[in-house]
């Protein structure tokens, strides 16, 4: 097997060769790349510190069982990865609210999650407010198809279709949201330390 550095950035396709191969090192490069970006969608889409935890871990796992169908032909790495980890989340919310409707449906009521630990709602609080800071850099445009994507669950071509403008324009303004967001956050967090 031709190796190839997986620690260049054009490298995806084979770090997910190496992955797929179940090699040790790739795991780690990718957990180390995309585990807190996964930790933050999670923690902004379901609310809670161990459901983000969960969902880390679930998308790691799905990523482990499909690596093989990544095609660096259709998409970057990254945004294969955030995808995966956002249907992942989308599936939990519907799966909540399904089964609180059954519940509630034979007339149980569902337990409210426990209260979260005085340092959970801390890192949530700080986390949401370095969001919070880092989407008011993002223009108009960037932060309505981001949020319209991720928060709202809604396909490109739905945002396409909601905002009147084309797909293409759609996938642009979110790739640079994240890009942006990206960079913000991680100013916001080299001045925390």
């Amino acid at each position: 097997m031709l190796r190839v550095k997986i620690d260049d950035p054009g490298s995806d396709a084979a770090l997910m060769a190496e992955f797929a191969a179940r090699e040790e090192r790739a795991a780690g490069t990718l957990f180390d790349r995309f585990a807190s970006r996964i930790y933050g969608l999670g923690v902004v889409m379901l609310g809670n510190h161990q459901a983000a935890q969960d969902l880390v871990q679930d998308t790691f796992v799905k990523l482990w069982r499909t690596a093989e169908r990544y095609d660096p032909q259709r998409g970057r790495l990254e945004t294969w990865v955030l995808l995966t980890a956002r249907s992942l989340a989308i599936d939990g919310l519907r799966r909540r609210v399904l089964e609180s409707r059954s519940l509630q449906a034979i007339g149980v009521q569902p337990d409210d999650d426990p209260e979260p630990l005085p340092d959970e709602r801390a890192a949530v609080a700080d986390l949401s407010a370095r969001a919070r800071r880092a989407m008011a850099v993002l223009t108009p445009e960037q932060r309505s198809a981001l949020e319209l994507a991720y928060f709202g669950g809604r396909t490109t071509a739905e945002v396409a279709a909601l905002e009147g403008i084309p797909q293409g324009t759609v996938k642009t303004r979110i790739r640079a949201a994240l890009l942006r967001l990206r960079d913000e956050m991680a100013k916001d967090a080299d001045h925390d330390v």
